[in-house]
């Protein structure tokens, strides 16, 4: 329950006392905590554009309860070894959501669509990456993966391992934002990108060697693409850049192609026609890792019901009606 005073909305938990909701041997969960959860879940939804029901709401709180109640008792039993792994999960998955926006700004901006700040979200990471490591440790000896599973669960799903047709091929970028800040050039700056790609684009026409001018002018400068050379998969680039390269012939270049990253300039060197994965080595590891993941899934409520149980956990939310 909420009372609007003013502009300012006050909760009556923290009018009248912030009561306990959940509890047991060192387990004490407060409604604030499940409050906050909830309003953070509202405001996704909202953001995006749907209606967040009683019902909606109701489910959410018992959910979220659930949830903290299950967090406090797995990181109870948290060693220095699980801190540790915790940690650098942690970190990687914070650079890597940071690194999926154009930059600093745009990232805080989705944020607050999660009604969160950098410090909360980071947080929220550094917990959920240490109950991992928690859960990891505890499940992972109990759910070793056979080779017989993993050969099995290989030839069950024939479909999950059909690679569609690719294209090896090169391109040149004409990138719209500045390379560092991420930010979106000027019309005038991108004008200019666009008479120098017509240039070069006349002379990979003329037979200069590709790679040599994609690594002269192109601003994809990803080391683990030297001459700007790809595996191609049908829908993992723009639609516009799927239209011109799947109608190339080998060795051939493409005109000027605009996406909403830049100009592109692509050759294509060759097809590649669909095929069935061979089950090799790192295949075989990533039907390993996904088989014990789903065990361990499987596995959790077990878990965390035995621990509940052990430490006598006692649930007094009452619904809001």
């Amino acid at each position: 329950m909420a009372l609007t005073l003013g502009i300012v909305t006050i909760s009556a938990e923290t009018l009248f006392g912030d009561r306990v909701v959940a509890k047991g041997k060192g387990i004490e969960v407060k409604f604030s905590q499940v409050e906050e959860a909830v309003i953070a879940f509202k405001a996704s939804r909202v953001g995006a554009g749907e209606r967040v029901s009683q019902e909606l709401e109701q489910e959410a709180e018992r959910t979220i309860l659930e949830r903290l109640v299950a967090t406090q008792l797995l990181l109870q039993r948290a060693t220095d070894a699980d801190k540790k792994t915790g940690k650098a999960i942690g970190n990687k998955l914070i650079e890597e959501s940071k690194s999926k926006v154009a930059n600093e700004l745009a990232f805080k901006r989705q944020l607050i669509v999660l009604g969160l700040t950098s410090a909360q979200f980071e947080a929220q990471i550094q917990e959920q990456s240490l109950v991992k490591a928690v859960i990891e440790r505890e499940l992972k000896p109990s759910h070793v993966i056979t080779e017989e599973q993993v050969q099995k669960f290989y030839i069950d799903n024939p479909d999950a391992f059909q690679l569609p047709e690719q294209l090896r091929g090169s391109h040149i970028l004409f990138s719209f934002k500045d390379p560092i800040s991420k930010v979106d050039l000027s019309s005038e700056i991108v004008a200019m990108k666009k008479e120098n790609a017509v240039k070069v684009l006349a002379r990979a026409k003329g037979g200069e060697e590709f790679a040599k001018l994609a690594k002269e002018f192109s601003d994809d400068r990803s080391p683990d693409h030297p001459g700007g050379e790809y595996l191609f998969i049908r829908g993992q680039m723009p639609p516009e850049f799927d239209a011109a390269a799947f109608t190339l012939k080998p060795d051939q270049v493409s005109d000027l192609v605009m996406t909403r990253f830049g100009y592109h300039i692509i050759k294509l060197h060759e097809r590649i026609a669909p095929k069935k994965s061979d089950l090799n080595g790192p295949m075989k590891e990533k039907i390993r890792d996904k088989l014990q993941q789903i065990a361990i899934q499987n596995d959790l409520p077990r878990l965390i019901e035995s621990l509940k149980k052990d430490a006598q956990i006692i649930i007094t939310l009452v619904e809001k009606k």
